[in-house]
């Protein structure tokens, strides 16, 4: 079965709405009942205009379905390759033809992992570190090292665990360095990576205090 990740990396979402809309034109589109969760209704909508500038897309609707649409509900959509979805707010604009509306960009969606190269996941009991070496937000000049547990492993990629406080200090948008990889398949000891998504890390394993699990991307030279 192939799993989702979340995302709320704003230029990854970004990158992907356009990149989605220009090569897939329908979405299907629907609503819940905000008391009871029921789906109140579903249509088959068409991709319209997307401005990543004002941070919004538009969908164009029959007549018919846009009399079902409710303004204040958030509205649900996915993209007909069912591996995209998302929600966002109500819409914010509503244009002078009643069959376009317009939604912001959410700042997370739901991507379906369609991975080449498979995971293991590292059970915490086992406590296999990854060293990692990130820019620091308190000085240019300094790196952040720590060593991470990991909690999965492939050969495109990784997932490690840092704790809120490390999170708070150090840079996600420059690239990591990582030492102690040499243990898994064909990876050499030392890669270069940089953070695709980041997530609360729900797992007690590694203790109370609050911990976030970092989706990185291997850089292959």
């Amino acid at each position: 079965m192939n799993e989702y990740r979340i995302s709320k990396n704003r230029e990854e979402i970004v990158k992907l709405f356009q990149k989605k809309f220009e090569n897939e034109n329908m979405l299907t589109m629907w609503q819940k009942d905000l008391l009871t969760g029921e789906r109140i209704f579903k249509c088959e909508v068409k991709f319209y205009s997307f401005d990543k500038y004002e941070g919004t897309f538009s969908i164009e609707i029959s007549e018919e379905q846009r009399n079902n649409f409710d303004s204040k509900l958030e509205t649900y959509f996915l993209l007909n390759a069912q591996d995209f979805v998302f929600k966002t707010k109500s819409a914010i604009i509503q244009s002078d033809s009643r069959k376009i509306i317009t939604f912001k960009i959410p700042y997370d969606i739901r991507l379906k992992e369609l991975r080449v190269h498979p995971r293991v996941y590292i059970d915490s009991d086992s406590k296999r570190f990854v060293l990692a070496r990130f820019g620091s937000k308190k000085d240019k000049s300094q790196s952040v090292e720590v060593a991470c547990p990991i909690y999965n492993i492939s050969k495109a990629g990784i997932c490690i665990i840092v704790s809120k406080e490390t999170l708070s200090s150090i840079k996600l948008n420059e690239a990591i360095d990582l030492e102690g990889l040499s243990f898994f398949e064909s990876l050499t000891n030392e890669m270069k990576a940089v953070v695709k998504n980041a997530r609360v890390y729900a797992d007690k394993g590694f203790g109370t205090d609050e911990f976030y699990a970092l989706g990185l991307e291997f850089q292959l030279t």
